[in-house]
Order: C-alpha cells, then sequence, then structure tokens
C-alpha cells in the first residue's frame, strides 16, 4: 500500500511537471502570436478575461476544495458508501451552482465591453468572452466532481496529463488558424471545442474504473458544510493570484495590462510547477493527519525543506536571465515597452515572499481548519485590493505589485504562525530561519550575478544557459540547506533508499 501510494506521488510529480513544462513553451509561444498578428491590445484582452474567469471559477472552489477535504477519510478506509454520500451532496450542488455559471458568462460577457476602455468592437469581445467560458461551464456540470475523486485518491496524474493533452491541442489549433490568417473568434471558438474532450475522457475513465459510483445516494451535505469559508479562503488566493490584473485593466490600459501579463508568464510558470510538487502527495497527508500526527509533523518539515530548495534556485535562475531573456522575447513588440528592470525585482519579491506560504497552506488544508481561518483571508484580501488601488493611483503598475507584496508580508507570517502553533503545536522558529537564510542565500548569488555581463543571443543560447545556470545554482542552495537542515536531509535520504514514505 505504502509504496502504490509512493508511485501515485511520483506520477503526479513527473507528470504535473512535464506538463507545466510543456504549458510554459506554449505560454511563451502564443502570447508571441497574439501580440504579432493581432496587437497588445487583444494579448491584453485575453489575459484579462482569462483572470476574471478565474474568479466566475470561484463557483467550484469552495465546494471543490471542502469534498476533498472530506473524502480523505473514507478513502483511507475504502468506505465506499460514506465517499458515494459526499459525491452525492457535491453532484446536487454542482447541478444547483451549473446554472449560475451559465448565466455569470454571458453577464460577463455583455457587461464587459460597456466597463472596460477598448478599441475593439463589443461583439467581437462578447464572442470572445463566450468561447472563453463556455467550455469551463460542460466541464463543470460533467466532470467536476470526478475530477476531486480522482485527486483524493492520489490519481490527479490523470487529470493533469489529460489537461496537458488537451493544451497542447487547444495551443496547436490557435497557433495554425492564427498562420493562416482567422480572426481572434475562430481562436477562442477552437478553444471551446478542443476543451470538450476532456468530458468524454474523464466519463469514459468514471464508467471503465469507478461502477460502484452511485451519485443518488442518500448526501451528506454535512460533510461539506464547510464550503462557505473554504470559499473564503479561495478568494483570498485568488485576489493575490489575480486582483492586479483586473485593477490594471479598470484603472489603466490594456496594453499596461499585456506588459504585466508577460513578466507574470514567466513567474507565474514557475509558481505553478513549485505548486503541483508541493501538491503531489497532498493526498497522502490528508490520509495520515489523522493518523499519526508525528509521521505528519516530519513528513511536512521535509516537504518545506525540499520546497524551499526548489523554490530558490528556481527563482533566482529566472530572474538572473530574465531582463536578457525578455529582450530576445520581446523584439519586434513595438506599441509599449516591455523591459523594465524594476517590474523583474517586483514579481521577484512576490514570489520570494509567497514562497513561506503554500508548505503551511497544506497543513491548514488538510486539518480543515478553515473556519478558523477565513477572517484571515479577509484581512488579507481587503489589504490587497485596498493598498493596489491606491497604489496604482500612485505608482501605476508597480503600486499593484507593491499591495500584493504587502497582503502577502501579512498572510504568509500568518500561516507559518497559524500551522506551527495551533494545528502542529511546536515552535515556528525552524520555519523562519529556513526563509532567513535562504533569502541570505539569494542576495549573495544575485549580488555576484551582478559583475557578470549575462547575454541570451538565441533562444537554443538562453536554454542551454538556463539550464546551466539553474544546475549551478541549485547545487549551492541544496548544499547549504542539507548542512544547515541534517535532520531534514537525512529523511529525504531514506525515503530515496527504501522508495517508501
Amino acid at each position: 500500500m505504502e509504496s502504490m501510494k509512493s508511485k501515485r506521488i511520483f506520477y503526479n510529480l513527473f507528470i504535473g511537471v512535464l506538463g507545466q513544462i510543456i504549458t510554459i513553451l506554449l505560454g511563451l509561444a502564443l502570447p508571441r502570436f497574439f501580440i504579432t498578428s493581432f496587437g497588445s491590445e487583444i494579448n491584453g484582452l485575453i489575459s484579462s478575461i482569462t483572470q476574471i474567469y478565474v474568479y466566475i471559477n470561484l463557483l467550484e472552489a469552495g465546494v471543490g476544495t471542502a469534498t476533498l477535504q472530506a473524502l480523505y477519510k473514507p478513502i483511507a478506509s475504502d468506505d465506499k458508501k460514506e465517499i458515494n454520500s459526499i459525491l452525492s451532496a457535491t453532484s446536487a450542488y454542482y447541478k444547483k451552482t451549473g446554472y449560475l455559471y451559465l448565466l455569470s458568462i454571458f453577464i460577463f460577457a455583455v457587461v464587459y465591453p460597456l466597463a472596460f476602455k477598448t478599441s475593439i468592437d463589443n461583439f467581437t469581445v462578447f464572442l470572445v468572452i463566450v468561447f472563453s467560458g463556455l467550455g469551463g461551464v460542460v466541464n463543470y456540470f460533467f466532470h467536476g466532481k470526478y475530477r476531486i475523486l480522482l485527486e483524493a485518491e492520489g490519481k490527479n496524474y490523470i487529470v493533469l496529463a489529460l489537461s496537458t493533452v488537451v493544451n497542447i491541442l487547444t495551443s496547436a489549433t490557435k497557433i495554425i488558424l492564427i498562420i493562416n490568417g482567422f480572426d481572434v473568434i475562430a481562436v477562442q471558438f477552437s478553444f471551446f471545442v478542443v476543451n470538450l474532450l476532456q468530458v468524454f475522457v474523464i466519463g469514459y475513465i468514471i464508467k471503465k474504473d469507478y461502477k460502484w459510483i452511485n451519485l443518488n445516494a442518500q448526501p451528506n451535505y454535512n460533510s461539506i458544510n464547510q464550503k462557505s469559508s473554504v470559499l473564503i479562503h479561495q478568494v483570498s488566493y485568488m485576489i493575490f493570484s489575480n486582483t492586479d490584473v483586473l485593477i490594471l485593466t479598470m484603472f489603466t490600459n490594456l496594453k499596461v495590462v499585456s506588459v504585466y501579463t508577460i513578466y507574470s508568464l514567466f513567474f507565474r510558470a514557475i509558481s505553478q510547477i513549485l505548486s503541483i510538487a508541493n501538491n503531489s502527495g497532498s493526498f497522502y497527508l490528508g490520509q495520515i493527519f489523522s493518523k499519526d500526527k508525528s509521521k505528519f509533523s516530519k513528513l511536512i518539515d521535509l516537504n518545506e525543506f525540499v520546497f524551499y530548495v526548489l523554490s530558490f534556485s528556481s527563482y533566482i535562475t529566472l530572474f538572473v536571465g530574465l531582463i536578457p531573456f525578455l529582450k530576445i522575447y520581446t523584439n519586434g513588440f513595438s506599441d509599449i515597452n516591455y523591459i523594465d528592470v524594476n517590474l523583474a525585482i517586483l514579481f521577484l519579491l512576490i514570489e520570494i515572499v509567497k514562497v513561506a506560504k503554500p508548505v503551511m497552506n497544506s497543513v491548514v488544508s488538510v486539518s480543515g481548519h478553515f473556519k478558523q481561518t477565513q477572517n484571515r483571508a479577509i484581512i488579507e484580501m481587503s489589504i490587497n485590493i485596498i493598498v493596489s488601488i491606491i497604489g496604482v493611483k500612485f505608482l501605476g503598475i508597480y503600486g499593484v505589485l507593491i499591495g500584493t507584496i504587502i497582503a502577502l508580508l501579512y498572510r504568509s507570517n500568518d500561516f507559518v504562525l497559524y500551522a506551527n502553533k495551533i494545528i502542529l503545536n511546536r515552535s515556528c522558529a525552524k520555519s523562519y530561519l529556513r526563509w532567513i537564510f535562504n533569502v541570505a542565500i539569494l542576495s549573495i548569488i544575485i549580488y555576484i550575478f551582478n559583475f557578470i555581463n549575462l547575454n541570451f543571443y538565441t533562444y537554443f543560447d538562453a536554454f542551454i544557459k538556463y539550464g546551466l545556470i539553474f544546475i549551478v545554482i541549485f547545487c549551492f542552495v541544496f548544499t547549504v540547506n542539507c548542512i544547515l537542515f541534517k535532520e531534514d536531509f537525512k529523511l529525504l535520504l531514506k525515503i530515496i533508499k527504501t522508495k517508501t514514505i
């Protein structure tokens, strides 16, 4: 059993990271095609629409995480009756809110061109918004609940693999259509059509491997009664992840949004890979939390050790080569300046402050402490909105990023304190020391690179140099962390040798 769970963690990690790397490459290619073919304003439009859909998807966020947390225990004990009761309650919620999801899309499509400044005609904006969202509605109705079940069982690699295939197909279709002169409406319609593939594949898997599922079972609504509290946490996450684009859309223009999304593209790509690494074993943590708190605590330390090493190595590497790479990537973008060292610094600060958050967020999530911490999420949300709106008035795009940094300073610190002291009943000194030491390492490496004239001449040249830089930085960061945190390193070696958790 432990060996099977170890394999699932590996599959989740490997397929998730591979899929994200493919997504990064496609994500780098698509904006160039959109900007060179349609201009920065269309790219900004697509980016702002994508971010607003994140908010609409909050209809699912609360019940999704609440269901996931509720499923851990019955899955660990193989209680199919309880699993069916939870899925039945979740399915009922999806049906009720699915129509609201559909209505939200059409309201959004009508209001957006009236509310935001753009030279793009209203009919084009309307259709782009509708075709961008209909695929999500269909998936919401038909396979949302099943995706959560697969994740709770540790089979998230199935969803990740399917998502990667769909991403490849949609991106390839978009590029082909753009090259052949199709307009942006046709491009987004192709996105809707290809996304329908997920419905059929997930449906086939459930029909084949989960014949025992009965959505007509007596629903256990009490099992997902924390969905409202979970939703507050999800809103908080969406605020610091996506409010920047919304505020920039409202108070600046779509060209500025396009600049923001190009920088965000790189940092968010790294963040998503790290999130996959952090979450690859979350199903196991959820199942073991109620069984062995001591083991759970040690695994959290190990998770934090690995996450910090990967995070700091990745963000340092990205930062030292970002401006040289952007000079190649944005060559030919003439309608607005994309090269700005200050933006790179601010985006780096966001990720470095945020790095303390994900692992401790996992502790709060698997322990089910959603209601107890919801007020903290509201405070983070308020800080981000207020400071960002004030900041954008005086500092433009810089002010929005500063608002995100201030909100994260509060919330990341809060997660470290709450998870360690309240849930794990231990000192939080180790978490703080881990962050401080790695920030010191980051400062030293960046200082050294100030004396190195780093240039990229082609994409291939950038790929080779980035790879070499990452290897050197990773080895240095890993070695220092192994020396400073020997117990975590010993546990890592033990797991690697025995291939069991």
